[in-house]
């Protein structure tokens, strides 16, 4: 696949900017937005999205305004023996937990396994069967994969670079552990969880050192900050402006600034328990939360639990709710811009 180069004008970086700060003046979500009448194209990256209903990856066409149509989607995956993968990881694979494109190849995290392929083909480059419910993935410059499990209350670097089977890693303990993200900026990861010994719930950045084979985790604590609301989710790059990123969790919506460690309220106005947010170059916002969490509850929603969705919500730059994009029967859990920079 070839590589998408964007060519960015001044215009299109102010709106970034616009998208990835707070607007006082933003325009606050209504509680039952109105039907949209005539669904609007919406130009921009693909948007990959984790499905459980059918245990598949899938990536649609923002563009394309009935995501029901076979126009809409433009991939889907899951594993296969002819793709490489052994019974028991495709048993267990459960339509993913995240799903991030890095220059070719896709990292992907399950519930109980977690997995390098090649973009589009999807074939295996490395992948293992992890307990600890999985909830996002990261693919280091160097080939390795850093993951993070909610239960077993660790951040994990695996030396996937030295081989398809490798086992080895290293491991930070964080407790409710629910994101990964390498910035090349400070050459470090971000994630949230809990500290252990006082429960807190933070943000912060681990530095990875040791080898490609050996590798290690340390936590710069200069960035560590406890969040204005508990159990952390999301963490992604807001492209446009290096020094931002998104965060969720079940309390609300947040920009964080690396340089002041602030965390100011999203444009969207602090919305409830966002499981993935990002922003197309155009400094559009996409995100997904559940169905449960919406008011009133979605005609068509996701009845197999209570964490999904079958709706993508689209919203301005500066927090404008613009429409959605509705699957009927999918259990979408999280989103992702399709795009292969780190930031």
């Amino acid at each position: 696949m070839k590589r998408i180069i964007l060519t960015i004008t001044a215009a299109a970086l102010i709106i970034f900017q616009l998208a990835c700060s707070k607007k006082q003046g933003a325009t606050a979500p209504p509680v039952n937005p109105p039907a949209v009448q005539k669904p609007e194209p919406y130009p921009g990256l693909p948007l990959a999205l984790t499905n459980g209903s059918n245990k598949k990856l899938e990536i649609y066409d923002p563009n394309v305004t009935d995501w029901n149509t076979a126009d809409a989607k433009k991939w889907s995956w899951s594993p296969t023996t002819t793709l490489g993968f052994s019974a028991d990881e495709i048993n267990r694979f459960g339509g993913g937990t995240d799903f991030k494109l890095r220059k070719g190849t896709a990292v992907i995290a399950d519930n109980n396994m977690a997995a390098i392929i090649t973009y589009p083909a999807g074939q295996r480059v490395w992948s293992k069967v992890i307990g600890g419910n999985l909830h996002s993935a990261e693919l280091l410059p160097n080939g390795n994969i850093a993951l993070a499990a909610s239960d077993g209350n660790w951040v994990r670097v695996y030396a996937a670079s030295q081989g398809a089977n490798n086992a080895t890693y290293t491991e930070f303990t964080l407790g409710a552990a629910h994101a990964v993200l390498w910035d090349p900026e400070i050459n470090a990861l971000w994630v949230t969880g809990q500290d252990v010994s006082n429960n807190a719930h933070i943000l912060t950045a681990l530095a990875v050192g040791g080898t490609d084979a050996q590798p290690e985790l340390t936590e710069l604590k200069q960035y560590r900050v406890t969040l204005p609301t508990a159990w952390g989710h999301e963490v992604s790059a807001c492209y446009g402006n290096k020094n931002l990123l998104w965060v969720t969790t079940n309390g609300g919506e947040y920009v964080f600034n690396k340089t002041t460690k602030a965390l100011t309220m999203a444009p969207t106005n602090n919305l409830t328990f966002v499981k993935g947010i990002g922003n197309q170059p155009s400094g559009q916002i996409v995100l997904v939360r559940p169905d449960a969490n919406r008011n009133p509850r979605p005609q068509i929603s996701c009845s197999l639990n209570d964490w999904s969705t079958s709706t993508i919500d689209f919203y301005t730059a500066g927090g404008q709710w613009q429409g959605t994009r509705t699957v009927n029967g999918a259990c979408f859990y999280k989103i992702k811009i399709v795009y292969d920079n780190y930031q």
